[in-house]
């Protein structure tokens, strides 16, 4: 399949702008890139998904999110009372609707791949085939987690962790031997790892040696930090995860110590934040990635005009730092356009009065590049979402059967 015509945004470290160019798909991966003409005349018997002079950029990652949370719309809930409660609360049919909500969301704003983190206290067995079989429903790329919080008891804890453990293994058995996905069809769409969600520093401590003696060597681990400190606090706890661990992926970093930062950072670990103002507040960290958490599936946008260094931090959290992680972790090198890489592509409504180049292409992503629609979306070789429509489920029925499970669920919480 020739994707074009179209502007072609690389992504990656170093982007590059391709303008009157064309993508070349063959099965999974992308073959080609070069002018729109060249493609069409080398390959004249291809299919063509026109993309009518878009813009086609790599698909973002959302390193954090809570996908079975995507019910509470409405709400209002705040506090972590509040939040356990939700979690309790749900059903295996509740997780597997507000999941595939959530998801299909995030489609629409370009987000191909999600790291999800979940908790459902009433069903963690078979709970994370729900969030996995909306991900195959949809048609993006999905890793999660049962997480073990501090909150719970020693046995709750050891129950989350060999829920995961236990689901990761499978996900590997099926799919041959470090691939981690459930359906051949599919390589490296779905991913198992580890969750822990720790309120304190020794809870980190505590956790983190859970998990790892019930195998999460060979798992990566995803730390959601629902901590309550300035970043001052002390943390002289060295080697939390041994150098041979595979990198983890820590959450809502803004709430952690800035020596437990640069501690993980040494490590090789990902770091990831939700929302702008996490951005500007750590700025100086330099890798931050980003992650929706129980907000809106869709990266954050650049209010007002920002400084260039803003808007380089900006592009590097959104297309950088979260897809290197994410690439370690499928296999895949994700979040980039280039030959060899995995065809997760979006296409963009968005036709510039102004010169988009690789002069101006941080500029132009913090103004209208991302409020641009998103008309497209290819994750695998496989088109999910065509001129606006999704061509793997029925839309309309994802959400009437969320809203009746909400109405049940609110109901359920009084």
């Amino acid at each position: 399949m020739i994707v074009g015509p179209c502007t072609v945004i690389t992504g990656g470290a170093e982007p590059q702008v391709h303008e009157n160019a064309a993508i070349r798909v063959l099965g999974a991966h992308i073959a080609n890139i070069g002018g729109a003409g060249d493609l069409a005349r080398a390959y004249p018997d291809e299919t063509l998904w026109p993309a009518r002079d878009r813009v086609v950029m790599p698909g973002f990652v959302n390193t954090h999110a809570h996908l079975a949370r995507h019910l509470a719309r409405g709400l209002g809930l705040r506090s972590l009372a509040e939040w356990r409660a939700y979690d309790r609360a749900l059903s295996l049919e509740d997780v597997s609707r507000a999941a595939s909500a959530a998801l299909l969301e995030g489609l629409r704003h370009g987000v191909t791949t999600v790291v999800d983190f979940h908790r459902s206290g009433a069903c963690c067995d078979l709970s994370l085939a729900e969030v996995l079989g909306a991900a195959e429903r949809i048609g993006v790329r999905v890793a999660t987690c049962y997480g073990a919080a501090e909150s719970d008891t020693a046995l709750e804890r050891r129950a989350a962790i060999d829920e995961s453990v236990g689901f990761a293994r499978e996900l590997a058995r099926r799919g041959g031997p470090g691939s981690g996905t459930a359906c051949p069809g599919r390589p490296g769409r779905l991913r198992g790892m580890l969750g822990v969600q720790a309120t304190s520093l020794d809870g980190i401590e505590t956790l983190l040696a859970e998990a790892l003696e019930a195998g999460a060597a060979d798992h990566a681990v995803h730390v959601d930090l629902a901590l309550d400190l300035t970043p001052a606090e002390r943390w002289n706890r060295p080697g939390v995860l041994p150098a041979e661990a595979l990198p983890a992926l820590w959450a809502h970093v803004e709430r952690a110590p800035r020596d437990l930062l640069a501690a993980v950072r040494d490590r090789g670990d990902a770091l990831s934040a939700s929302g702008v103002n996490a951005t500007a507040a750590l700025l100086r960290e330099g890798d931050l990635a980003w992650g929706s958490d129980d907000g809106p599936n869709a990266p954050p946008l650049l209010e007002g005009s920002p400084l260039p260094r803003m808007a380089e931090a900006h592009y590097r959290r959104l297309f950088v730092h979260g897809a290197r992680w994410a690439a370690d972790h499928f296999g895949e090198e994700l979040g980039v356009l280039a030959p060899g890489a995995p065809a997760d592509l979006v296409l963009l409504d968005h036709r510039p009065a102004t010169e988009l180049s690789n002069r101006t292409l941080l500029q132009h992503l913090a103004t209208g590049l991302l409020r641009s629609s998103v008309s497209g979306v290819m994750v695998a070789g496989q088109v999910v979402l065509d001129n606006g429509v999704l061509v793997t489920a029925d839309e309309r029925e994802i959400a009437a059967r969320a809203r009746e499970c909400a109405a049940r669920l609110w109901n359920r919480l009084g």
